[in-house]
Order: structure tokens, then sequence, then C-alpha cells
């Protein structure tokens, strides 16, 4: 990452006379460490257990679900891809891609990058029983619909949060009708979670579920029914929309951080920016009292980083000045 030697040097030497104190929000992304990374049974033989590892890692880094139909001729030779593999005794596939090499693969294919910076979706889900009884599916105790939901968030790349309960809780809940009830924002801070997934899951005729989904994010509502499975999709759809970005083009883009009062908060702010995945690039610009200009280059535009700042609480919106749309205006966040 690029920090001009000139900006460096004023920044040091302007650090230590900044004073001021910021609050903010709980809200936490979680950083997906292992989206190229997939352990499959081997169900056919090795050569197509790669082929599936590579066409799931597609899916889940470019947010698409149409990704793996989308690879052409390269999804038949997954192996030079490859970073690390083994097999292991119980016949499984444990495999890691490169990321570049896939996101170069993805951008050929004309498709985006979802960043490893992700959501934190609480999930809030009744699931009717034999007696035809509603329970709410917390941490308390063993499921079913938890383990699939998690297993399915796991091949998205979905983070997902669930609620531990009181019988008060419950009693709110039973009140809500979709996940943009007011009532479920304490239950969101309390998991420190981006979004909720609330759905309720009623018995078919033939005793499986069919489940009303409905997603909410600060970007507005979605809804779906259908399946446990289509909850996770639901999200994982949205999200790939709201956050992915072209992998083969960069943009410029302006930002002020005020706030930043020492070398300690310089140094864990340009950490920030530099381990954002859709940052390329950062260079400092200018330092005026306790404000800091970066010029970034990034995947996407000023409206997808936007959006994947607003994911964490390091950095938050600032006051802009009166007609000024030029740069991205925040402040640190202690």
């Amino acid at each position: 990452m690029l920090v001009e030697r000139r900006s460096l040097k004023l920044a040091m030497l302007s650090l230590f006379a900044f004073t001021i104190g910021l609050g903010g929000h709980d809200a936490t992304a979680v950083s997906v460490n292992d989206l190229y990374e997939v352990t499959m049974p081997i169900e056919q033989s090795r050569d197509t257990a790669f082929v599936e590892a590579l066409k799931l890692v597609a899916v889940r880094v470019s947010g698409r679900r149409d990704a793996a139909s989308r690879l052409g001729p390269a999804a038949g030779s997954p192996r030079q891809y490859v970073q690390r593999f083994a097999f292991t005794s119980d016949n499984q596939l444990q495999v890691a891609f490169d990321s570049g090499s896939v996101d170069r693969l993805l951008s050929d294919a004309g498709l985006p990058i979802w960043g490893r910076e992700r959501p934190a979706t609480l999930v809030l889900l009744s699931v009717q029983g034999a007696d035809g009884s509603s329970n709410w599916i917390d941490t308390g105790y063993p499921s079913a619909e938890r383990d699939a939901l998690t297993r399915t968030a796991r091949q998205r790349g979905v983070p997902l949060a669930w609620p531990t309960l009181t019988a008060q809780d419950r009693t709110v809940l039973g009140a809500a009708t979709n996940a943009a009830s007011p009532e479920l924002a304490p239950f969101a801070s309390r998991a420190n979670a981006n979004a909720i997934l609330f759905g309720h899951a009623r018995r078919d005729g033939a005793g499986g579920l069919t489940v009303q989904w409905s997603l909410g994010t600060d970007d507005g509502a979605a809804e779906a029914s259908g399946g446990l499975d289509d909850g996770v999709h639901l999200a994982a759809d949205t999200f790939g929309r709201i956050y992915a970005a072209t992998g083969g083009s960069l943009g410029a883009v302006a930002i002020e951080v005020a706030g930043i009062r020492d070398l300690n908060d310089y140094a864990s702010t340009l950490n920030y920016l530099e381990g954002m995945t859709l940052v390329r690039s950062v260079s400092l610009e200018q330092v005026s009292g306790d404000t800091m200009r970066f010029q970034l280059a990034v995947r996407g535009d000023a409206t997808t980083l936007r959006r994947a700042l607003a994911l964490d609480s390091k950095l938050v919106p600032a006051p802009a000045a009166a007609g000024d749309v030029a740069r991205l205006q925040l402040r640190l966040n202690r």
C-alpha cells in the first residue's frame, strides 16, 4: 500500500495535538477468511470433487447462484486454481483455492467479487411442532433446523448469529410479523448484527416445512417463501447484489476521517482501510487538525465502499459540509 512520504511526515508532526472523543453503534461485520476453502465428500471421482468445489467457491465469492454456469470451459480445469489440497480418511476432499486466481477467473467471466467483510445476520425463526405449537429457535438446545441453516450459510459465506431468548423475548417475538417489525431492533443490537432474517416455518401435509422468510437491512427489506435453505439464499443473493463489486476495474474514492488524535489512531485507521477487500491501495493526501484525507483505489465505486464501511463501527459518517458530495466524510469511532 502507498503512503506518501511527505504526507506521512506532516501527519507525525501534527497528530499529538488532536483531542476529540467519539461514540458509535454496535453492529459489527464478520470477516469470513475461508471463502476460498472447501471440504466436501467425494461422491463420484476425485476430479469431479475438484470441479464441484470450484463451482461452490465461485458462488460463494461472487454472491451469484448462477456463477458456476458462467465459468465456461475453465470450470473443467479446476486444479490450475488450487493452492493446496488433501484427501481425508473418510473420503473427503479438503481444498484451498488461490484467491487471486479465482478472482481473475470470476472477473473474466463477468462476475463480481464479494469480499470477506460480510453482514452479521441474526436469525429469528419459529418452527411449528408436530402438535401445532410454535417454538423460537435459539442457542439453548439442539435443533436440526438450525444445523441445516448453518450448513447452507457456510456454503454461501453468510455469517449467522442465533439469539439466546428469555420467556419475555419469546412473547415479544410472537407479536412481530416480519423483519421490519420495530420490536426486533433490540434483538439485533444485542447480537451486534447488521441484518435480521425472520422466518415462520409451518408444517405441510407431508410433515415438511414451508417457511415465510423476510430479511431486514439498512438498505431495505426482501421476502421469500420456500424451504429452510431459501432464507439463507435470500440473504446471500441480497447481500451479493449490495456489496459485491466488479473485480476488473478500479475506481478512485476520496475520504476524510476526523477524530484521529495520535499515531495509534492513524495506524489503526490505515490498517483498517488497507485490510478491506474492496480497497486495493491507500495514499494519505492531507492532514488538517484531527482530520486526514485519504485517496483510495477501490473495486466498485463510492457507493459500494460506503456500504462496506457501514457494516462495521470502525468509521462512521460525519456531518458533511453543505453541498460537499465529492468525498466520503467519516469519523473514527471509539
